[in-house]
Order: structure tokens, then C-alpha cells, then sequence
């Protein structure tokens, strides 16, 4: 896979090289951020299921 090149600002270099570790290029901490991105929205369309369906739910303590 060939690499490309993307225009940052420093100050944004510099929140990106906070973000990773020693070891970590900056492809692999948008691949950080990117993954992160993916759960919160996981997370945001799992509340806004149980919100929709929250009467199909079950409480626990009628089990």
C-alpha cells in the first residue's frame, strides 16, 4: 500500500504525537483515533436502540 501525504497544523501534529506512544507513527494513531471514533459511535446508536425499544426490555428484578 503506497503513502500519501496530509496537511496538518502544527498545533494539531502536536495533539497527535500526545495521543501516541513512543513506538507509534502517526498512521497508527489515527488508526487509534479512528477505532475510538467507531466505538463512541457503537456506543451512541446502542443508546438510541434501548431508548427507541425500551419498553420491549425487560427489568431485571422481574426475572
Amino acid at each position: 500500500m503506497s503513502n500519501t501525504t496530509i496537511q496538518i497544523k502544527e498545533d494539531v501534529r502536536d495533539d497527535l504525537k500526545k495521543i501516541g506512544n513512543m513506538d507509534d507513527d502517526y498512521n497508527s494513531v489515527i488508526k487509534k483515533l479512528i477505532k475510538e471514533h467507531n466505538r463512541n459511535k457503537l456506543v451512541e446508536y446502542s443508546q438510541k436502540i434501548v431508548e427507541e425499544r425500551k419498553e420491549e426490555f425487560v427489568d431485571m428484578d422481574e426475572l
